[in-house]
């Protein structure tokens, strides 16, 4: 029986996107190297305005859309790798980039599971659009980790 709706999906990403923000912001408490503190004020900021970005997309989209039902349940709809991702002791810049490129990666398959599972073209549509940003969204962080890196 289908219990998820898109409105349900979006709603895991944006909290995906806060609670991204949130473990950047508690991690910059714990670091003393201040580079790194400011790549992490820059990383939990920048997942606040993605999250309020996708509040926003919601918004625009119609409610015959959001409505529309998944054929799995809510937990099939989670995106759990926060569990898969050990925090050292003291992280440097290098370890706040490979944990963003991985909560990434998750996000990256997460949209693409949603597409995938989609029966709507509509749907399936606005999966693939999340996807592409999230990938454009990992190398932009590829080239910023290398700007930082020149700094």
């Amino acid at each position: 029986m289908p219990t998820t709706q898109t409105r349900d999906v979006l709603e895991q990403a944006r909290t995906f996107h806060r609670r991204l923000s949130g473990f950047y912001e508690e991690l910059k408490d714990s670091v003393h190297r201040e580079r790194t503190r400011i790549l992490l004020d820059y990383m939990s900021r920048h997942e606040d305005y993605l999250a309020n970005s996708l509040g926003a997309f919601e918004e625009a989209v119609s409610n015959n859309v959001l409505d529309t039902y998944f054929q799995f349940s809510f937990e099939d709809a989670t995106i759990s790798c926060f569990a898969d991702f050990e925090i050292k002791a003291e992280m440097d810049v290098n370890d706040v980039i490979q944990a963003a490129m991985h909560f990434d990666s998750c996000l990256i398959a997460f949209y693409k599971e949603m597409a995938e599972r989609t029966v709507s073209g509509e749907i399936r549509e606005i999966f693939e659009n999340l996807l592409e940003l999230e990938k454009h969204e990992q190398v932009a962080l590829s080239k910023r980790a290398l700007e930082f890196d020149s700094l």
